[in-house]
């Protein structure tokens, strides 16, 4: 292939593209026009992409979050923290810097010898068709399955498409050498597009391994820390806000030495009133005899939590119990509910989650340092669903699924509540101090746990922090964290 090839041969006399002298010529639909605004319209987009794919590179190798984008729409966390946002394990963003970089050298690089001259323009053509498919390619993904955008995403793809355009509207190569380069590019996004789809997800979450248990951290936090004692398993229990949401108030008080003295007394008078007394008594005994054993899920390494004091997914004397943090807002915790509703599925009733819900809502939680628009009525919603628990353990699961699955507004779930469970009851108790002060515990254990990232799966010695979307892969970890240690 010669110059000629590449330019019209009716130019009297070809010049390299920054030649002073002169400015090349190429032929547009039967008519010359002038290079320059490919060039320049080529430049501004490769720019402006490659400056906004250079901080979404920067975000994802430091673990950053994006700057303003954390609405219900425009979620930049959601779109980058999505299998789709690396290719074989590389932040996609990594090969769009190398494209963007190629096109702006090759405009922008001194007059080379003609043996090289001559793939200038076939190579910055290539580059811009490929920017453009793939630009193409992930915002279908954004729009149709992930279904939130990322708007410096938007804006490199933008500014590729619009080169890819310029090239292909411009025509700065022969119509034949133009079509085997888009034909190459097609075939490089194909191949993107194929190791995208056929390499497995990979994991989105990190797991803590605890070497050696807290025992020096007492439970209660106002107990001073000592080292050189052992911790029993009362010390060592996270105690709730309630002792019980059931029966709690129609438990049989045990009767003490003064109750017992008058009892004796008074049947020496009337032997009925003894007798009464004593098939009381027996009754008494018999409702402490038969009071359940106390199960409790293990955590960050021997902290422990009663099942029956907490909002659980499952039976309280369930086989395997663990505990997650999440927000109901938050949609790595929507997409990690499903991978546990798998999982529960696969376990049945040997498995049950106590669910605490931590709102990313600085109105509630002070770890906050600014509350996303998304987590906007995150608080409202914690609340909601601590109350429909303490109300009616047996309806909040399904309440609970609710809330994931549908993801209502505040005002769409409190009527859903209402129909759920005694509305007068679930107003009282909205309106007195129990739900905040579940969601004030939540946060503390939260803060124990290290703050940070959530949801946090905690396993008696580990905790898995961020979004586990597969319910496959959830199993693993609790085959390997839960059913291990609980032989």
């Amino acid at each position: 292939m010669s110059a000629a090839d590449l330019f019209d041969r009716s130019s009297s006399s070809w010049f390299p593209l920054f030649h002073s002298r002169n400015t090349p010529h190429v032929r547009h639909r039967g008519h010359f026009a002038s290079v320059a605004p490919i060039k320049w319209a080529l430049l501004l987009c490769s720019s402006i992409a490659l400056a906004s794919s250079s901080y979404l590179a920067w975000v994802s190798l430091t673990s950053s979050s994006v700057a303003g984008c954390s609405g219900s729409l425009f979620n930049c966390d959601h779109v980058l923290h999505s299998r789709w946002a690396t290719v074989m394990s590389v932040p996609v963003s990594i090969p769009a810097i190398l494209t963007h970089a190629s096109i702006l050298g090759l405009l922008l690089i001194r007059p080379m010898p003609l043996r090289w001259e001559r793939y200038r323009w076939p190579m910055i053509s290539f580059a811009a068709i490929t920017a453009g498919g793939a630009a193409i390619w992930f915002v279908g993904l954004q729009v149709f399955l992930l279904e939130h955008l990322c708007p410096y995403c938007l804006v490199a793809h933008t500014a590729g498409i619009i080169a890819a355009g310029v090239v292909l509207w411009r025509r700065p190569l022969r119509k034949s050498t133009l079509a085997k380069v888009g034909g190459a590019a097609v075939a490089s996004v194909a191949l993107l597009i194929a190791l995208q789809v056929s390499t497995p997800a990979p994991d989105t979450f990190e797991v803590i391994e605890y070497s050696s248990p807290p025992a020096a951290i007492p439970a209660d936090s106002s107990l001073p820390a000592d080292s050189s004692t052992t911790p029993t398993d009362d010390s060592m229990l996270f105690e709730a806000p309630i002792s019980s949401t059931s029966s709690a108030s129609s438990a049989t008080p045990a009767p003490n030495a003064s109750m017992t003295g008058i009892s004796l007394a008074m049947g020496w008078f009337n032997p009925s009133l003894l007798l009464a007394g004593q098939v009381g008594q027996a009754a008494g005994e018999n409702t402490q005899a038969a009071q359940p054993e106390r199960r409790t899920a293990s955590i960050l390494g021997g902290l422990k939590l009663d099942t029956r004091q907490w909002p659980l997914i499952g039976k309280p004397d369930a086989e395997l119990v663990f505990v997650e943090l999440f927000d109901y807002t938050c949609p790595h915790c929507q997409r990690t509910h499903a991978a546990l509703s798998q999982a529960k599925a696969r376990y049945g009733d040997r498995l049950a989650v106590i669910v605490l819900p931590v709102p990313l809502d600085r109105a509630c939680n002070p770890t906050v340092r600014q509350t996303g628009v998304a987590h906007g009525e995150a608080c409202e919603l914690a609340r909601l669903a601590i109350s429909v628990w303490v109300v009616d353990p047996k309806a909040f699961p399904k309440f609970h699924d609710y809330v994931f699955e549908s993801k209502p507004n505040y005002a769409a779930a409190l009527q859903r509540a209402s129909q759920m469970v005694d509305s007068e009851k679930l107003r009282e108790t909205m309106s007195g101090p129990i739900p905040s002060d579940y969601i004030a515990k939540h946060v503390a254990l939260y803060k124990r746990a290290g703050e940070g990232a959530i949801p946090k799966l905690m396993f008696p010695t580990s905790t898995t922090v961020g979004e586990v979307a597969s319910g496959e892969r959830l199993i693993q970890l609790i085959s390997q964290h839960l059913e291990r240690t609980s032989r």
